[in-house]
């Protein structure tokens, strides 16, 4: 019997260690979003025609809604930058208010490749963290969130 309690403990000891290192990505202080760039990098380079600026607040929430809830696990800033660099990538850099300010780190941020994979620098406005990468790949996502803020490219 002591057996028997032993191997469950341990078994659901192993069980919980697995499922912290798995976490549902939730998003605070979405009204903080008083405008979104998107912009898309294509071979490590951008151009003003894969720039957008988003500033209907409505879209926005609905944006960071959309993403709420994804599974995620931790990733290391090595790894990211990796997949960042290894794909075409989309960026949705949000500010508190109508304008980007140069030279500052933004409130919150989220970066998505061409396969649908979600990466996570931010767990909320204003509160960086270890980054964050989605278990699964997104494409149906990523297409909804183009197609709500009319991105073609």
């Amino acid at each position: 019997m002591k057996s028997l309690i032993l191997r469950l403990s341990i078994l659901a000891y192993v069980l919980s260690g697995c499922s912290n290192s798995e976490q549902v990505m939730e998003i605070d202080h979405k009204e903080k979003a008083g405008s979104l760039f998107i912009q898309k990098v294509e071979n490590h380079t951008s151009s003003e025609e894969l720039t957008k600026v988003v500033q209907d607040k409505q879209q926005m929430e609905q944006v960071l809604t959309m993403v709420e809830g994804l599974k995620v696990e931790k990733s290391s800033s090595e790894e990211m930058m990796a997949k960042m660099q290894s794909a075409d990538t989309y960026m949705f850099v949000f500010s508190e208010g109508k304008e980007m300010k140069s030279g500052t780190a933004a409130p919150f941020a989220f970066h998505v490749l061409e396969d649908g994979t979600f990466l996570f620098p931010y767990s909320g406005f204003d509160s960086p963290q270890k980054p964050l990468i989605t278990v699964e790949k997104h494409q149906e996502l990523l297409d909804d969130l183009k197609q709500l803020l009319g991105i073609e490219f």
